[in-house]
């Protein structure tokens, strides 16, 4: 659901996801007059884009020619975007006062990926990518003073050779993260002219961090630039002048995900001054504080006692340190044995981030325990991390994810009999390959939307855009590794395999639903064990999950199956929340239904 509150404070419904489809991303404009919303139906991800103005009552307008998750910018009074395919974009633009609309020429000829981003000025800075294969070679950056011309004057921004992480614009001047962050006068590119990188404070010492956000806050004569970065497991958010860096220890840290908004409409002349943050507890929810410019990141705190998560290091089969992020159920059960459900995604150079979910919330009030395993083939460690995690690498995230369980059980966090992993996409691979690795490991697995059969992954959906990440089905040498950890090849006749639920959507545009079909008939064919293994099948749901009751219902299921294999006895949720301590117990499901809160 999407909310915009008025200056007299009255909140009005913009958009309903129970009715018009699951929101798929939302951007405003500068000034909030206007929200382009995109959304899914019945799991589709080409949905279009939506303008919907904010103030009530006022027609809203579709561009249906808008590509899926469409890049936009919002550049003075035009509205630009990618229209076309998933991986063959055009750039639209389109006048926010009349509707008038044309293509925008780009500097790259044929198929191209498109990234937009734009800033307080009127500046313009674009992203090619080749459309295939799905790699960064030939990428290329171009920047223009966009005045709403058809044919734009592109100036090249050599920064292509870099590994850009982060992109931000002030009024003319570009701030962009590659191991640390520099500073570009868009002035001058634009007007053909050198403009050499400047780099911004000190330089990073820590080799791992990974600048994962940036924002301008403040005039354009001494603006502030809000720096979010990523060290393995922990955010840091810092406030910098452009000559010089933050103060020492003015850093706020955070173990969750760690969102920046965007920053508040500037007055003529102005930049400006604030922005809201948003930060995820698994536990408590998601939090939000307003970050002034001037504000001492040494007074910013989170509400209460902060977070309830903590970090393990485990050493996976090739001794390699992997970091376990862990959420206990309340401050009781710190020490002591509780069912617990393990998750990863472990690809795609994707870092893993504990969030809040209502699942997971639902889980932690009943009593149970959550970890997040921060496998190889994560950004967690940047790219290095990643690529260890890359083709063959796919056996190590395996292992790295079988390591994390068997400790988990090892250090008592649980007993055995008490793991469940959940798991979706990628990482719903990675589970299932666990799985049939080592079927006594867990007493519950759930995977949405796997990949099963890695020979063929590469036929339907979006397999064929993906063989970087796993490698060729067609190579000899390749081919040895997708064997080695394919789900549905692994599989043992004779074997007796825990509850498994697999979970598809008849309309998932990237995996194609045959995969958990496959490995679920080869399961129920070959187990020798009592425990059920099921498919749970919705023809309107897409990738990203369902919506509405749908959603509710799954949810609801998922968590009785997963609390009934695991012992997880759920506690009934006082009307304010509070649960008694006590201790954690196993036992057979309750024979009348409890209310938990989801």
């Amino acid at each position: 659901m999407l909310i915009v509150q008025a200056p007299d404070g009255v909140r009005h419904t913009l958009v309903d996801s129970a009715t018009s489809g699951r929101i798929a991303a939302w951007q405003p404009s500068p000034t909030g007059d206007l929200v382009a919303v995109q959304r899914h139906h019945d799991g589709y991800e080409n949905g279009g884009l939506r303008l919907i103005p904010s103030h009530p009552g006022a027609p809203g307008e579709s561009l249906a020619d808008a590509a899926p998750f469409p890049a936009v910018a919002f550049v003075g009074d035009w509205l630009l975007y990618t229209a076309g395919t998933r991986t063959q974009h055009r750039l639209a633009a389109r006048r926010l006062d009349s509707g008038a609309a044309h293509q925008v020429a780009v500097p790259v000829d044929g198929p191209v990926r498109l990234s937009l981003h734009a800033g307080w000025g009127e500046y313009l800075v674009l992203r090619i990518r080749p459309a295939a294969p799905a790699t960064p070679d030939g990428l290329t950056w171009w920047v223009t003073r966009w005045t709403g011309q058809t044919v734009p004057d592109w100036q090249p921004l050599d920064v292509g050779h870099l590994p850009v992480t982060a992109l931000a614009l002030g009024w003319s001047r570009c701030y962009l993260a590659a191991g640390r962050v520099f500073d570009i006068d868009l002035a001058r590119l634009a007007r053909g002219q050198d403009a050499p990188l400047l780099p911004v404070g000190s330089p990073d010492t820590e080799a791992a961090s990974t600048v994962s956000a940036l924002r301008v806050m403040g005039p354009e004569a001494s603006p502030r630039l809000v720096v979010l970065r990523r060290t393995g497991v922990t955010r840091r958010l810092d406030v910098h002048a452009p000559e010089g860096a933050p103060a020492p220890g003015s850093g706020f840290t955070w173990q969750a995900r760690l969102r920046l908004g965007p920053v508040t409409t500037p007055s003529a002349g102005s930049g400006g001054d604030a922005l809201w943050i948003l930060a995820d507890d698994p536990r408590q929810g998601t939090w939000s504080r307003r970050l002034a410019s001037h504000v001492d990141l040494r007074g910013f705190s989170a509400p209460g006692q902060g977070t309830s998560l903590r970090t393990l290091t485990i050493a996976s089969r090739d001794g390699t340190a992997v970091p376990v992020t862990v959420c206990d159920p309340n401050p009781h059960a710190r020490h002591r044995p509780a069912p617990t459900v393990v998750t990863v995604y472990g690809g795609f150079g994707i870092a893993l981030e504990p969030t809040w979910d209502p699942l997971i919330a639902a889980w932690l009030h009943a009593g149970g325990r959550v970890a997040w395993v921060h496998t190889r083939g994560g950004g967690e460690f940047g790219p290095a991390w990643a690529a260890a995690g890359r083709g063959t690498g796919k056996n190590a995230v395996v292992d790295d994810l079988c390591a994390a369980a068997a400790t988990l059980t090892e250090r008592g966090e649980a007993e055995p009999g008490q793991l469940a992993v959940l798991a979706a996409s990628n990482g719903g691979l990675i589970a299932a390959a666990a799985l049939t690795r080592t079927p006594s490991l867990f007493a519950a697995v759930v995977c949405a939307a796997p990949l099963a059969d890695m020979t063929r992954y590469t036929v339907g959906g979006l397999g064929d855009l993906w063989r970087e990440e796993y490698g060729n089905p067609t190579d000899p040498a390749d081919l040895r590794g997708l064997l080695a950890y394919s789900p549905y090849h692994q599989v043992k006749e004779g074997t007796p395999y825990p509850a498994i639920l697999l979970v598809t959507g008849g309309n998932d545009e990237r995996v194609p639903a045959w995969h958990a079909w496959k490995l679920c008939a080869a399961l129920q064919g070959a187990t020798t064990g009592s425990a059920p293994i099921l498919l749970d099948h919705h023809d309107s749901s897409g990738h990203y999950g369902r919506s509405g009751n749908a959603a509710r219902r799954l949810g609801a299921g998922t968590l009785g199956f997963m609390g009934a294999a695991t012992g997880l006895r759920p506690r009934i949720v006082g009307a304010a929340g509070h649960e008694p301590p006590g201790e954690l117990r196993r036992g057979e499901p309750p024979d009348t239904p409890t209310e938990i809160a989801l």
